[in-house]
């Protein structure tokens, strides 16, 4: 079986980085992570002025540079739902919509094994991708403020790997519904974007608190672990200090939840999947 898991994963892996979707992202992230170096090189004095708008004492070097992270992970937190979107929404409808479904279920290979062969596949492929902004954003820090706050980048780095997990389990789900690619990308779009927000900005209007069992929020805390502000809610927690133990430990509970769900749902669906 484990044979089998690595003849598949070699393949949907090659399938993904030779594809036009890598590429595309590629070519993104370098644009991104291009733009982000330009604006923290040319606007780095702008982060005293952000910072000023909640405490002008005792701004560090240290501060500066978690400041300076956090901006950089306020996008990051983006970039793995759009990989995702490449990468895992037309994971299982697209073996429907070509009809490569007639091949695959004929091999003698468990379905169960091809699913999570192309999970782990769809994982390599956005970390790898994501890795590239990441490994930038601590260049970048050192580069300016000669020095970065090590626990914090580790600790957003670990929390994001998590995320992609989740958020590619997410889309794996969504595509093990549908049987053509094109309704897998708007649903996973439209619900992350769309719904998710709403169900936000609706639980900020009435309560004053961001909803923590949303994915979208769960999220937030890769950057949350550098300054814990949360800028996506009507009344801002306001701290210049790492979120706390309780706040990271509720995130990635929130993270593993889809996860486990997600993949839970996805193989249910998978396996009772018929070629047409």
């Amino acid at each position: 079986m484990l044979n089998k898991f690595s003849v598949a994963f070699s393949y949907y892996f090659k399938n993904y980085y030779r594809s036009k979707s890598f590429y595309l992202m590629l070519a993104l992230i370098i644009i991104i992570s291009g733009i982000m170096s330009y604006f923290s090189f040319r606007y780095q004095s702008k982060v005293n002025t952000f910072l000023d708008r909640f405490d002008s004492t005792a701004i560090t070097t240290g501060l500066k540079s978690r400041a300076l992270d956090y901006i950089w992970s306020f996008v990051l937190v983006d970039i793995p739902v759009y990989a995702a979107v490449f990468f895992g929404s037309p994971s299982i409808s697209s073996e429907i919509e070509d009809r490569t479904a007639f091949h695959i279920f004929s091999l003698p290979v468990g379905r169960m094994t091809i699913l999570s062969a192309k999970y782990a596949a769809a994982y390599a492929a956005t970390v790898l991708i994501s890795l590239i902004y990441i490994i930038l954003e601590a260049i970048i820090t050192i580069r300016i403020y000669g020095t970065i706050d090590m626990n914090s980048y580790l600790l957003s780095l670990v929390l994001t790997l998590i995320f992609i997990a989740s958020v590619l389990a997410f889309t794996f789900f969504i595509s093990s519904i549908f049987n053509r690619n094109i309704y897998a990308y708007i649903t996973v779009l439209i619900i992350y974007f769309l719904v998710f927000n709403a169900v936000d900005v609706i639980t900020s209007l009435l309560y004053s608190t961001t909803s923590p069992f949303l994915l979208n929020n769960a999220a937030n805390i890769i950057m949350e672990v550098f300054i814990d502000i949360n800028l996506f809610t009507f009344s801002p927690t306001i701290s210049l200090s790492p979120a706390g133990v309780s706040k990271i430990l509720l995130a990635v509970a929130v993270m593993v939840i889809y996860l486990v769900a997600s993949l839970a749902a996805a193989t249910v669906l998978f396996e009772n999947k018929e070629a047409k």
